[in-house]
């Protein structure tokens, strides 16, 4: 479970963290994660993720080439780890008959309807069946009797093989359109998934606030510091939802709305570690959704990622998030995305090795809270010091007491988190 706390009334044994700051104007190792991406496709098996790689058989999966999901395109720029679920409902399968042989696509969707085989039989009885999706061959085989015959990646066979040759082209395949409330089960899905970003562009705000939701209540209910990457909506007002701004051009004139230019962005924020995405550049682009030198101030102060031109490059103007409403307890650092997973890197690694080594195995004595104060300096703290994640700090500024109830541990770590460069100011005295 993990997450957040207000008062030490826990009842799941487990680790609860909460980062604080002292004042507004106080000024990872983290691997890489993966992404998820809902798309709506007309191929493939539907409610469920399916992990991408750079083998990842596309057009037999979902029914297009890499280069036609421009979700995915775009996120391949940066990662290739993955996680694709398919929004659309189990359609109706496409089918063909012909002379006793019958071909049934392998799954439900309009796209089943691209598939047709044809059948050549040969002077001594043997029968050359060949499968096409979309025009293009995608299986053959010579079979000399009916039971010889396998299924591919796009048809199964039933029946028996024809005697002269034939042709079968499948019709009657279904899709079963996505709606909200596919969204609300792929939200659903999440909770068994491992994940460090969610990615979905789109006009509707209340598929926006669903999810802005679901990665909140991940971080505050569950422990799992995970962030949604949206377009136009920094409503959420949380360090836990991105909302890109403006879209870009592509080497080649294709136009990328914001919505659409969200991708490379989560897969982006999903391959960091330690470093900052502050004028990072997006592969491939080669002009933006021009903003005035005022939008963009406007854009930035209103927590949006907004894409900027230069030195010939389109770039990320700053790497930052939707949190606005800064208190003493949580400032500007908050809003911050190298901050905000330095802080990931703390916090996923405090609760690992307090799961993995303290619950239930090490006393709550004095002697307990020291070595667990010794192993948070030695593989929590001490490795991201070197990393520049957070500066160099005091043993004494990690205090581990004894908490409300005889089986609670309360730290308190004062840790200041490092940001990237972004500003200079510059005087130049001429003598």
């Amino acid at each position: 479970m993990g997450g957040t706390w207000e008062t030490q009334n826990k009842v799941r044994p487990d680790a609860y963290i909460n980062f604080e700051t002292n004042s507004l104007n106080t000024m990872g190792l983290d691997s890489n994660g993966a992404l998820a991406i809902p798309v709506a496709l007309d191929w493939g098996e539907v409610g469920k993720f399916i992990k991408l790689s750079t083998n990842t058989k596309f057009k037999s999966l979902f029914g297009k080439s890499l280069a036609e999901i421009l979700s995915v395109r775009e996120a391949f720029k940066a990662t290739s780890n993955i996680f694709l679920y398919n929004l659309n409902g189990e359609g109706e399968k496409a089918k063909a008959t012909a002379d006793g042989l019958t071909a049934t696509a392998i799954y439900g969707g309009t796209d089943g309807n691209k598939i047709h085989v044809t059948i050549t039989v040969s002077l001594d009885d043997s029968a050359t069946l060949k499968t096409f999706f979309d025009g293009a061959q995608v299986d053959i085989q010579k079979v000399m009797d009916f039971e010889e015959v396998e299924p591919n990646d796009y048809v199964a066979f039933s029946g028996s093989l024809p005697s002269t040759d034939a042709t079968l082209t499948l019709t009657g395949g279904t899709t079963v359109a996505a709606t909200n409330e596919s969204i609300s089960e792929f939200a659903s899905a999440l909770d068994a998934l491992e994940f460090k970003t969610v990615a979905y562009g789109t006009d509707d705000n209340t598929i926006k606030s669903l999810l802005a939701l679901k990665v909140k209540e991940f971080r505050e209910q569950v422990g799992k510091r995970v962030t949604f990457v949206t377009n136009d909506y920094n409503a959420a007002d949380h360090e836990s939802t991105v909302s890109v701004k403006n879209g870009v051009t592509l080497d080649g004139g294709e136009r990328l709305t914001s919505k659409e230019a969200v991708y490379w962005f989560a897969a982006a924020f999903a391959a960091s570690t330690v470093g900052s995405l502050t004028y990072a550049v997006y592969p491939g682009a080669i002009m933006v959704e021009t903003l005035t030198n005022d939008e963009i101030i406007q854009a930035l102060k209103d927590g949006h990622i907004v894409y900027s031109f230069n030195n010939d490059e389109v770039v990320v103007e700053q790497d930052i998030n939707t949190f606005r409403s800064f208190t003493p307890q949580k400032n500007q650092d908050f809003r911050k995305g190298k901050i905000d997973r330095g802080m990931s890197i703390i916090e996923n690694n405090a609760r690992h090795i307090f799961r993995k080594y303290f619950i239930g195995k090490v006393n709550n004595n004095a002697d307990g809270r020291d070595l667990f104060k010794k192993q948070l300096m030695k593989t929590v703290l001490d490795p991201y010091v070197r990393l520049g994640v957070i500066n160099p700090y005091l043993p004494e500024d990690i205090v581990i007491e004894q908490g409300d109830e005889k089986d609670a541990v309360f730290a308190v770590l004062g840790i200041e988190f490092i940001d990237a460069m972004e500003k200079l100011y510059m005087r130049v005295e001429c003598k």
